[in-house]
């Protein structure tokens, strides 16, 4: 089969481009469809992060800050609407320019038929100057959610109220925080949460392999763009995969006044794009969807927020809590300062975890275990005494699975938690 450009490569993985399968997203070509959707997202991605970091700060804007903040929502605005064009989801989706539709090249013909638009493009550009592109208006929020006639990558997307017969209708879940499976089983689920890094992912990794522990991992979006090794690693080792938002934003406002009230700004559109971007490049990246359970950023979670998840099929999933406030199955594994009033040593997370519920009845059957994919601790790390804490609970008779085996047990409604589990205090000490 030849090769496009005598050899030219992909501008993200740098595989040889085919002519048979060919994408291009404006000048730029890739190998197939998955890398240029991800390169898209990379680019929404940045562009995002770059202006969430000019509206962070505090105090007075001055005009050169002001201006660099109004380019900076321009470009997130412009990425976001490029990658939206790409998946054929939001506003006119089904009036794309050429440039974004996904460009496959097949025939003889069709490749001289592009050739020479391209021909065209080219000479009327150097002629008039830069051709110009639709005309955008910039958001004050993020896209709303993609309409029920177009699914996009297999994520489940709510179906509004309509006299014409929609997609298929999603099986209703619960809006209750899933934080304890069936204590009449032995049965316990290891869980790690995933975001921006992963400096001990692979020592977890081979730690589970070596038990024969199958986890449930919550992955963020930008976790499976950064490190997609990993991301495939987990899936063809038999790990089970959820959502944890693409950008792991704040959702309530614990930070500010220790009360779970939804965040000013935080839409039932806003956190479904969450969720559907993050879903995305998992789909992308593997060609599966992910399970069907999220946890919220933080912690950070209410019964409307769970609600709004609800609808479109992900149930959230906390972690267990015993009988006093003290009493848990956070580990604390992300606190680095040994100053820190919950700061726990690799000790003690060990006890705190096999002494759970000791003495009660159930003990720690059906417990959640919440752990990390990345530590910030120079030494005594958490994750170096997992092998001794899975050795010890197989040896006691527990069997360590998902969060969907775990449910499978519990039933369609699982213990139900009144209050959501305790966030993590990432704001506490300050």
């Amino acid at each position: 089969m030849r090769r496009i450009g005598g050899g030219r490569r992909c501008r993200r993985c740098g595989e040889a481009i085919q002519w048979a399968r060919v994408r291009l997203v404006r000048p730029r070509a890739y190998c197939c469809e998955a890398c240029a959707v991800l390169a898209l997202l990379d680019e929404a991605s940045g562009a995002a992060w770059a202006k969430a970091a000019l509206q962070v700060p505090q105090g007075p804007r001055h005009l050169r800050r002001c201006v660099r903040l109004i380019q900076a929502r321009w470009r997130a605005a412009v990425a976001q609407r490029r990658l939206d064009r790409r998946l054929e989801i939001g506003p006119r989706a089904g009036h794309l320019p050429w440039g974004w539709r996904p460009i496959v090249l097949a025939k003889p013909q069709q490749r001289w038929a592009i050739a020479g638009l391209a021909f065209l493009l080219v000479a009327w550009g150097a002629a008039s100057g830069r051709a110009p592109e639709s005309p955008v208006t910039l958001p004050t929020a993020l896209p709303a959610a993609p309409t029920p006639s177009v699914t996009p990558i297999g994520f489940p997307v709510p179906t509004p109220p309509s006299p014409a017969p929609g997609p298929r209708s999603i099986a209703r879940v619960s809006t209750e925080d899933f934080t304890r499976g069936s204590k009449a089983i032995t049965e316990i689920a290891f869980t790690f949460d995933g975001h921006g890094e992963a400096n001990v992912t692979s020592e977890i990794l081979d730690i589970l392999q070596a038990r024969g522990v199958r986890a449930t991992m919550f992955l963020g979006g930008q976790f499976i763009r950064l490190f997609p090794d990993l991301v495939r690693r987990m899936v063809a080792e038999g790990h089970e995969i959820a959502n944890h938002t693409d950008t792991h934003p704040h959702l309530t406002t614990y930070a500010t006044n220790r009360r779970h009230e939804t965040l000013p700004g935080v839409t039932r559109e806003l956190l479904i794009n969450e969720l559907r971007r993050a879903e995305m490049s998992f789909r992308a990246l593997t060609g599966r969807p992910m399970a069907p359970y999220w946890r919220a950023p933080y912690g950070e979670h209410n019964s409307e927020i769970r609600g709004w998840v609800a609808e479109a099929g992900f149930r959230h999933v906390g972690w267990t809590r015993g009988a006093g406030v003290a009493e848990d199955l956070d580990t604390r594994d992300w606190v680095a300062d040994t100053s820190s009033r919950i700061y726990r040593t690799r000790g003690e997370i060990a006890k705190r975890i096999l002494e759970f519920g000791r003495g009660r009845p159930g003990g720690l059957s059906g417990g959640i275990v919440l752990m990390h994919l990345a530590t910030n601790r120079k030494t005594d790390r958490p994750h170096e005494g997992l092998p001794e804490i899975l050795k010890t609970l197989q040896a006691q008779g527990y069997r360590l699975v998902t969060i969907s085996e775990l449910l499978a047990v519990a039933g369609p409604g699982g213990d139900r938690a009144s209050r959501p589990s305790a966030p993590i205090e990432a704001r506490l000490e300050g």
